[in-house]
């Protein structure tokens, strides 16, 4: 579990949400810590979707 907790834009949680809930808390996990190595402050569409590739394992 995540010591830190990131802030998510309204948009971002919105696509959270789309994840299966089976994995979202992993994903979210996941994402965060992207977040995190970036230097971001705050999770968006625009960081999910640039990062897509590497957080999707790829």
């Amino acid at each position: 579990m995540s010591i830190t907790t990131l802030a998510w834009d309204e948009e971002a949680l919105k696509r959270l949400e789309k994840i299966p809930s089976f994995v979202r808390p992993m994903a979210k996990s996941k994402i965060e810590q992207a977040a995190i190595a970036a230097g971001e402050s705050c999770v968006t569409v625009a960081f999910m979707d640039a990062n897509r590739a590497k957080l999707m394992g790829s």
